[in-house]
């Protein structure tokens, strides 16, 4: 299964991915060229959800020391700025130069290693269909974009906590608990995506956008099922049932991050438009 970036979700790791049908890669494991690329496929989701968790982390410390209203959002990802003093500009810069696509290179080619993933990401989702990047580091710079989209959660949490009577402190300790929240279910969804024994969910094995899926109304693989409830009774222990006060953003969290994790491993259609497998269901956030 699979395609990518930083289109996750929040709290956790964030992309709001584009809505549309999917189709789920399945490499072929005894092929070296197709293991490699699967490898480095892997590696990159791994870079992502860290990208993600630093970007999260660095808002709320400084939305935890800095901010001054509960309701407003004074650390803003997407034009990166802050509060004087906040070093939250910094802060980002440290998170996007931990991220290197090519870490894991399959051919050394940012072009080759691109469509050896099978073009993963949409370039442009606003237009129907699905627009390859040019080749690696392209779809590497948009993980950018992420910050849009964690910057919209990050308003949510802020307006929930502050109808539920939240100081500025206690709000940015809600908010890392939903991060962790988010976290585990992007690490459930990536042991089962990348699975290729079927011990962890099989999504490796399998052309599916359900079967790795963390979201409420979708039953995955079982494995995958008992990951992602473990991982939301860690979070309710903190919280409170259905995410307390926050109830209203688990789904949110929970679809976000599937959807983009579906961007990651799957993709609309092959390289240049060329279907290559078997189309699946997909669906959206909105």
């Amino acid at each position: 299964m699979r395609t990518p970036t930083l289109k996750m979700a929040v709290a956790a790791g964030a992309l709001l991915a584009s809505a549309g049908v999917a189709r789920a890669w399945v490499p072929d494991l005894a092929d070296a060229d197709e293991k490699a690329s699967f490898g480095q496929l892997v590696d990159i989701y791994k870079q992502q959800a860290k990208f993600v968790a630093c970007a999260v982390k660095a808002t709320v410390k400084c939305e935890g020391k800095y901010g001054t209203d509960v309701a407003t959002q004074d650390c803003v990802m997407a034009t990166a700025t802050g509060p004087a003093g906040s070093g939250f500009a910094e802060a980002l810069t440290k998170c996007e130069d931990g991220v290197d696509y090519a870490k894991k290179s399959a051919t050394g080619n940012g072009a080759a290693d691109y469509e050896g993933m099978q073009c993963p990401g949409d370039m442009d989702s606003a237009t129907p269909g699905n627009q390859d990047y040019p080749d690696l580091s392209d779809w590497q710079g948009s993980h950018a974009s992420t910050y849009e989209q964690l910057d919209a959660l990050g308003v949510l949490a802020n307006v929930l906590g502050n109808a539920a009577g939240k100081d500025i402190k206690t709000l940015g300790k809600d908010v890392g608990e939903l991060s962790k929240y988010g976290q585990g279910i992007f690490k459930c969804i990536g042991s089962c995506e990348s699975d290729a024994k079927g011990s962890k969910g099989g999504g490796a094995l399998t052309d599916s956008t359900t079967q790795c899926s963390a979201k409420s109304a979708v039953t995955p693989d079982p494995v995958q099922d008992a990951c992602r409830d473990g991982a939301k009774a860690k979070m309710e222990s903190k919280l409170g049932a259905g995410g307390g006060p926050y109830a209203a953003l688990i789904p949110l969290i929970e679809n976000a991050l599937s959807d983009a994790a579906n961007t990651t491993w799957n993709n609309t259609e092959g390289c240049d438009g060329s279907p290559s497998g078997a189309f699946v269901d997909g669906s959206s956030l909105f």
